[in-house]
């Protein structure tokens, strides 16, 4: 049974943005793979079409409203939990709804003057942060404009790196994995500035990762950190699903453990008894599966692209995939302005 708050909100869940109906948010259970009437439960905030949310994969959620703009992290199943943050001024609503937001550690009421608000921009090379409490930076969200190096390819076309995907693991960031390297950010001295530096991994690609274009995620589970891989196999699709919810995907799902005292990326089998989430724009999490929350242990609920009126859910150990149609759902793919995952904050099985 998929966990319900007192006030109904089924976690995890996805929720499904879009502009051609009120209220404008539609929530479908992961567990349950249905549409679920947990409106009524939710804070007001997160169906307001007037403030900008922002979920982050430790299941809180960065709030600003519109006309106050007033900031904080609210906890999805809880109307009384929220964090206040300083005013975020000085980014579009357009452009904070894909940012990927981050936080370094659980803002409990002990650790949250240790932790990190960070905000990734998924066009320019800019970062905003801030130190939650009495940590450095003072008490103002401080914007950092980057600058990692250029890339380029062989028609000489270049441009500046940006940070993705990027997840938090043992309060840093690490980001733009490479089997040779991984680059990490974290937030030093007094003023709690940022600092960037790299990893030298040892080998190479594993032997399973084949070739073509994939989308890669970073995400934390239980202290360690992964990379997801998804990429769909050519020459193959997927079954109709007009008489069922669910079917046969050609999604392959590859999962790499960090071994940070090796140096390298391994190929992981078992999650833990735990199940990742993936979605646009690089956001990565995991999840306590089995007992109140429901979901399939060993399993990567994944979300492909913005409009996309699916999730794929693939099992790590048999490589099986299956694609859930959201059906009930009064949207269309063009009507959908964001799908993502909300996730409960008490990770507790």
């Amino acid at each position: 049974m998929a966990s319900s708050s007192s006030h109904g909100l089924v976690l995890p869940c996805l929720a499904v943005e879009c502009s051609c109906c009120r209220p404008n948010t539609t929530f479908i259970s992961a567990a349950e793979k249905k549409l679920v009437a947990a409106a009524a439960g939710l804070p007001s905030e997160l169906l307001d079409v007037k403030a900008t949310v922002c979920p982050t994969p430790l299941g809180w959620i960065l709030v600003r409203e519109s006309v106050s703009g007033s900031t904080y992290l609210v906890d999805p199943q809880s109307r009384q939990d929220k964090i206040p943050l300083p005013p975020l001024t000085g980014i579009d609503d357009d452009v904070l709804m894909d940012c990927n937001c981050l936080l370094s550690d659980q803002p409990s009421a002990q650790a949250a003057a240790g932790c990190v608000v960070l905000l990734v921009e998924p066009q320019d090379t800019v970062i905003w942060y801030h130190h939650i409490g009495s940590g450095g930076g003072g008490g103002e969200w401080t914007r950092h404009e980057y600058d990692i190096g250029v890339q380029g390819d062989k028609y000489g076309f270049t441009e500046k790196i940006h940070i993705v995907p990027i997840a938090a693991c043992r309060g840093k960031f690490y980001f733009n994995s490479f089997f040779t390297e991984i680059s990490v950010l974290e937030f030093c001295g007094p003023a709690g500035s940022p600092r960037f530096s790299s990893i030298r991994l040892a080998g190479g690609a594993p032997g399973d990762w084949g070739r073509g274009a994939f989308h890669v995620f970073l995400l934390e589970s239980d202290g360690e950190l992964y990379m997801v891989r998804l990429k769909t196999t050519l020459g193959s699709q997927s079954s109709p699903a007009s008489s069922s919810s669910s079917s046969p995907s050609p999604l392959q799902v590859g999962v790499y453990k960090m071994d940070f005292s090796e140096r390298r990326w391994c190929r992981a089998d078992d999650l833990g008894d735990r199940a990742f989430f993936v979605a646009p724009f690089y956001f990565g999490a995991s999840c306590v599966a089995g007992g109140k929350y429901g979901i399939q242990k060993n399993c990567v609920y994944s979300i492909r692209y913005l409009g996309d009126e699916s999730f794929t859910v693939s099992n790590v150990e048999d490589g099986t995939s299956y694609v859930h149609s959201i059906h009930g759902a009064e949207t269309s793919p063009d009507s959908i302005l964001r799908t993502l995952w909300m996730l409960p904050t008490d990770q507790k099985p």
